[in-house]
């Protein structure tokens, strides 16, 4: 009797001492995207008793990184523990769009069955035609009226056969494409649905019953987002638009839908550890081979006609256009202001709140996500290189660009509700100003062109010269008066037996480190004017020297 009230106190001291297990159902509300990674928020709201509970929330993705797993509540509790665990027997839940595409691919494959049918019908009528072409009996003849009539009923009835024929097999295989696509996306989604899921199991403990929000936060790698632009330039006399944008994906087995939406330019799976130096040796090493016999130099010295690629290209240089004197600038702003998004400034990153809820599902496409809309205040100016293009390109100089937060990426430029092209917008630069390449102008034409009465060759004993003359026409066919920059260049030499002399600049700055020739032109409408510039090249007359 002694040994029974014994067991049934153990029992009731391992009943003070059990936990209770409950599932929790959560849902996404929060995602902040990386430049390669996100973190999730999820929420649920729970009713915990007192004591020890270990709370499941089941139906996680089983991608995420297990040690960026962090809990929190609203109300204070003790967290003992927190752990992640697969569950194989609850696979990951894929949208309807399963079901959605099953049902499209019944529909086809009926569609399908049916032209079959009546090709086959097709077929049979055909055959009956063919085997019923006797006319008359065999012993009487056959009016010349009555064969023609036959001939060509028969004639115009299989014709319209074999075109209804051709028309289905033709239709048929349209409908195959179209149940290939949708075949192929079933079975993308359903090796998402074998995936299993992750449960986390939150150990906690507390005095009294408590009603309270958990939040379960965690990194995935299977996501990220990249910047897109559109450059939009209404007219030359105001600041231009650029659309600041973000191409979304993700593949993370969960569909994020309407949730809070930030974008960082952080990225979290890059490496935080500082570098260390270490001790650096100098080592001996054989001396290099002596250089090889001195042959004669060759100078390829190319003027290039060939026409600048269609892609309009946005350039960030140190702005040669710094040399006219400019008005104050003002700041860009904002044409959305703080009503769809909030930008936070960190110490290393850049984070945009987007205050509108935003839906992407688990298929790893692109989702665009609108981010902010900038005015910014440009200088306008029209640039030309006419040695390697007959255009005239209008360039926008923005300065003061870093507040922008811009990061590399492509870009579509508008003018005048025209769309120009794609570019690509690099603001890893150094420069205070940034050069963008808006289009084409066809009202300014530039010519140039070989003065051939002012180029020669000629012979000096064992020397030979070859001067080079070069005239640049600028025309304003437009009705307002211009600014015009106009660069071209004359060749440099790098041996000290080749000598070049800039003969003639034509007004034109001169950069004689790079050989650079600029021209900035004030042209009223309809003006004209002329540019010219003249170079010649010394060398031995044994050296083999091209000069164009």
């Amino acid at each position: 009797m002694r040994k029974i009230f014994l067991f049934i106190a153990l029992l009731g001291l391992g009943t003070l001492h059990a936990q209770t297990s409950k599932e929790v159902t959560s849902e996404i509300t929060d995602v902040t995207v990386y430049l390669n990674g996100a973190q999730i928020t999820r929420e649920a709201e729970v009713s915990i008793p007192s004591g020890r509970t270990e709370l499941l929330f089941k139906g996680i993705t089983s991608r995420l990184n297990s040690g960026s797993l962090q809990v929190g509540s609203e109300k204070e509790i003790t967290i003992l523990s927190v752990n992640q665990t697969f569950d194989y027997l609850e696979k990951a839940k894929v949208d309807e769009n399963i079901a959605s595409l099953r049902k499209k691919r019944d529909d086809l494959l009926e569609s399908i069955e049916d032209k079959r049918s009546m090709i086959r019908v097709y077929s049979s009528e055909k055959e009956m035609l063919l085997k019923n072409q006797q006319i008359g009996g065999n012993e009487n003849g056959v009016n010349i009226d009555e064969l023609m009539k036959a001939a060509s009923f028969f004639r115009s009835h299989l014709k319209e056969l074999e075109s209804l024929t051709k028309n289905l097999d033709r239709e048929i295989k349209d409908l195959n494409l179209k149940l290939n696509d949708i075949n192929q996306q079933l079975r993308e989604l359903n090796s998402q649905k074998q995936q299993p899921t992750s449960t986390v199991k939150v150990a906690i403990k507390t005095d009294r019953a408590v009603n309270t929000k958990m939040f379960v936060n965690y990194t995935i790698r299977q996501a990220s987002w990249e910047p897109m632009y559109d450059i939009r330039v209404n007219s030359t006399k105001e600041p231009l638009t650029l659309v600041y944008r973000a191409k979304v994906r993700q593949r993370s087995e969960e569909k994020w839908e309407n949730v809070n939406l930030t974008l960082s330019t952080g990225n979290p799976s890059i490496s935080n550890y500082k570098p260390e130096l270490h001790k650096w040796y100098v080592y001996s090493k054989p001396l290099p081979p002596p250089p090889p016999p001195k042959v004669s130099g060759v100078l390829h010295i190319v003027e290039d006609d060939v026409e600048l690629t269609e892609e309009l290209v946005i350039e960030d240089t140190e702005s040669d256009f710094s040399r006219k004197e400019k008005s104050p600038r003002k700041m860009a702003t904002s044409s959305l202001g703080n009503e769809n998004i909030s930008i936070q400034q960190q110490q290393t990153t850049t984070s945009f709140k987007i205050d509108i809820p935003y839906s992407i599902p688990s298929d790893n496409q692109d989702y665009d996500v609108s981010i902010v809309d900038y005015e910014v205040p440009v200088d306008y100016q029209f640039a030309a290189i006419p040695k390697l293009s007959p255009h005239v390109y209008l360039m926008a100089l923005a300065t003061n660009w870093y507040d922008l937060n811009l990061l590399p990426g492509g870009a579509n430029i508008y003018y005048q509700q025209t769309y120009q092209g794609k570019t690509y917008l690099d603001s890893k630069t150094s420069s205070d100003t940034l050069a963008l390449s808006i289009g084409r102008d066809p009202g300014i034409i530039v010519e140039r062109e070989m003065q051939k009465d002012r180029s020669e060759k000629s012979l000096f004993g064992s020397t030979r010269k070859e001067t080079k003359a070069w005239v640049i026409t600028v025309r304003n066919t437009k009705n307002t008066e211009v600014s015009v920059e106009i660069e071209d260049q004359y060749p440099l030499s790098r041996s000290g037996e080749i000598k070049v002399e800039l003969e003639e600049a034509g007004k034109a700055d001169v950069n004689e480190t790079e050989g650079k020739l600029t021209w900035n032109l004030d042209l009223k409408p309809g003006e004209v004017k002329e540019l010219k510039f003249v170079y010649s090249v010394r060398y031995p007359k044994d050296m083999d020297v091209i000069v164009e």
